[in-house]
């Protein structure tokens, strides 16, 4: 079981490693694009903001706290690892593109839910409800996993408030729902992953996403682009 865990704690350090390296690039290539641009496309430094604050280091090491506590059942493990690799393969080859299919991101957005249960188990869920004929329509890529990822860093989750988040279609957009159960202590984080989602929004689409709260519930209404 010892040589288990460090060989799956080696192979995420080297995804960190890897991830970290190619985003560093990323961003440097990003920067001297802007730079160059800028007196014609402003904006565009809108969406850098955004590529250095799609991943939240703090979901890596609670992945890893949680890995630990599946070590004894490999099975588990191994699975989780295939999950946490996939997200951050997706993550990087998704960096230099404006829009991914749907089908794509509820994938990836299986991906994360997986291992949030692995944390709170029946105390998380994610309800989707999208008719397949919409599933090749396009959205910036993340968009989804960074609103599920809002919802469980923002409110409480536990045996007495279990939290679910509704993924649906309606009238040509997406919406990310979920009860407002706001946590005692405020999360950590910059806060900005809604503003830079949406100035990414405006920069790919010139539209905006919608955000409403009412009734105990937290909604986010994105528009979505008809696929190629």
């Amino acid at each position: 079981e010892k040589g288990f865990l460090v060989f799956v704690l080696t192979v995420l350090v080297i995804i960190l490693l890897f991830v970290s390296r190619i985003l560093r690039l990323q961003i440097v290539q990003q920067a001297s694009l802007i730079e160059n641009e800028r007196l014609k496309q402003q904006n565009l430094q809108s969406e850098l903001a955004a590529l250095k604050n799609q991943i939240d280091p703090h979901f890596l090491f609670n992945s890893l706290n949680s890995l630990t506590c599946l070590i004894r059942d490999n099975d588990k493990a191994s699975q989780f690892v295939k999950k946490l690799s996939f997200m951050y393969r997706y993550i990087l080859q998704s960096t230099d593109r404006d829009l991914v299919s749907l089908r794509e991101e509820l994938k990836l957005v299986e991906s994360y839910s997986y291992l949030i249960k692995t944390r709170y188990r029946d105390r998380f869920a994610i309800d989707i409800e999208i008719d397949e004929k919409y599933h090749e329509k396009e959205i910036p890529p993340l968009a989804l996993q960074l609103l599920v990822e809002n919802a469980v860093k923002h409110n409480e989750i536990s045996e007495t408030n279990p939290l679910t988040v509704k993924i649906f279609y309606k009238d040509g957009f997406i919406f990310v729902e979920n009860k407002l159960q706001p946590r005692t202590a405020m999360a950590e984080g910059t806060g900005n992953g809604l503003v830079n989602l949406d100035k990414r929004y405006y920069l790919i689409e010139k539209q905006n996403i919608t955000i409403t709260t009412s009734n105990n519930k937290f909604s986010v209404k994105l528009p979505l682009k008809s696929g190629a």
